[in-house]
Parts: structure tokens; sequence; C-alpha cells
């Protein structure tokens, strides 16, 4: 894995002793809202995984991830968290800078895990890849604007914050921050760009898609950190391309990281979850976020 500026990824080995990193996993316009409504609960009902997540030492964010971990990232700067409200109240109000795309998620999702790419992941990213850039991106105008109507900052924040997302030519993973010299809103807008559903995003030369191609959540560049919350309104299993979240806690745990996934419950994968690129379903998962975001706080007070 490499920075989006050609140098080496952190591995977490130099990261503060006695932080909590915050890992926000890919989920659709849904999955958004089911992340700000769990850290709006969390923050409502108080307790020491929310005085925890006041102050992320490292917030890593993918697809759905990379918006809300802008949101948290910009509100933890200012120690100020009125973007994690206006957020919550937005997701009630109509979408109008949201567009509905139809899309077979279930086909996505196996597409990214064939079975018969399990021995070369990134061939397998690369398949993908050729796929995603057959999107015409006329067939999306306004796409970036509609990505940065979402984000209450338009510059890096402080607070560090890693988005991930996977050329779409190499199929690797990259991994933009402050440092990689690429504009927020376009490390945004890439790491959103669901193939088949988004247009591959150009930046520098290079054209980039969904983060989520080759992971979920990325737990593993949180390593290092003493707690790890990862939030994911969709867990997968490792297959093809694709990590599944399962493994990298797996990996991160024998670091000796304290480990909480938070998520996704059964109300939420029935309900607005099985449509996650539909904006409509927007209010109904901030409210079962918010739902189980008090239920994980009175689970560690």
């Amino acid at each position: 894995m490499t920075r989006a500026n050609g140098g080496p990824a952190p591995d977490g080995r130099a990261a503060r002793q006695g932080t909590t990193a915050l890992v926000l996993s890919g989920g659709g316009v849904t999955g958004i809202a089911w992340e700000i409504g769990v850290l709006h609960g969390l923050r409502a009902a108080g307790g020491a995984l929310a005085v925890a997540l006041d102050a992320p030492a490292l917030v890593v964010g993918t697809s759905a991830g990379s918006v809300v971990g802008t949101i948290v990232a910009a509100a933890a700067d200012r120690s100020e968290w009125w973007d994690l409200e206006d957020a919550w109240a937005a997701q009630h109000e109509p979408a109008s800078s949201e567009v509905a795309r139809a899309v077979d998620l279930e086909g996505l999702l196996t597409r990214m895990a064939d079975p018969a790419m399990s021995g070369d992941p990134v061939g397998a990213r690369r398949a993908v890849g050729a796929y995603a850039r057959e999107l015409d991106p006329a067939t999306a105008p306004g796409r970036g604007r509609s990505v940065s109507a979402r984000l209450p900052v338009h510059d890096w924040p402080a607070v560090p914050l890693r988005i991930t997302a996977v050329d779409a030519h190499s199929g690797e993973v990259v991994v933009l921050d402050a440092a990689s010299g690429v504009a927020l809103d376009d490390a945004v807008t890439a790491s959103c760009a669901v193939p088949g559903v988004w247009p591959v995003v150009p930046i520098g030369g290079r054209e980039f898609m969904d983060g989520g191609i080759a992971s979920l959540a990325h737990v593993p560049l949180a390593a290092g950190h003493d707690r790890i919350v990862v939030l994911a309104p969709m867990v997968t299993p490792s297959a093809g391309g694709l990590r599944g979240v399962a493994d990298e806690l797996a990996e991160v745990r024998t670091t000796g990281a304290d480990v909480v996934l938070i998520g996704p419950d059964e109300d939420y994968l029935t309900g607005p979850g099985a449509a996650a690129l539909d904006p409509a379903g927007r209010a109904e998962a901030a409210d079962l976020g918010d739902r189980f975001g008090r239920a994980i706080a009175a689970a560690h007070p």
C-alpha cells in the first residue's frame, strides 16, 4: 500500500500510545447516515467510549466513511461538535444534493470478491477498475459538487485523517491525507466512486475508484493505537480482491489493541441498509444508528 504521492504508507508503529483511532467503513449513502447516527447516539449517551472519540488520535475513512471521517476530524479539530449535530439534522431533511442510483450491490460485491481471483487480489481490483472506467463521466454531472455538499470543511483537518482509494488502472490501494497533495474534496469523491455507479475520479494523471474495492474498512491503517473503534454498516468476508473486516480485526488484535466493532445490526441490514445508495433511507438509517449508538454507550460506561 502506498500514499498517493508514492511514499510508504504509515504502518502505525510510531503512533502515540494510550490513544484511540476511529475507523469508518464504507456502506453507501445510508451508511453515512447510520454512522452519523451511531456517533450522535454515543455522544448523547456519554460514557468512556464517547469521551475517547471526542479526541481521536487518528481517523481512517473509506467510501461512506471518508465523509463521516471528515465530519469527525473537523469537529475534533475545534473541540466543538456542531458539525456532527448539523450532519445529524441534515439526515432528516430532503436530500437536495443527493442523487439516487440504481445498483446491483450484491452483483458488485460478487465481482469484487471473485474466488477465482483469490490468489491475485491486485489483479481482481484491476478487473474491477476496467469495469469502473467504462462508465462515462457525463452520466453523473455535478457528482463532485454533491460530495462536497456533504462536507463541513474543504481543507484537511489538523486531526490526522487518512482516506483510502484504489487506482483504477493498477489496482493499487492509496492513502490520501494532508501530506498527499490531493484536495480533500477530491479525496472524498475518489473514495466514494463506486464502480459502475459513479465515474472514476482523475487526480494528478491517475484515475481512482472507491477505496472499498480493496477493503470496506482498512482497519490495519489504525494499527499502533491502544484502542481501535470500527463503525461498519456493511461487513463482508475476505475473497478475491476484497479483504474482509473480520480478518483485519484479527490482524490488529495481534498487536494487543483493544478493538471495538460497532454494527451492523439486523434492523439496519434489513431496512435502509438493503438499499444503501437510496437517499430516501437516510432518516431511518440515522435513527437506527442513534439507537444503536446509545446501546453501545451503555455497554461501555
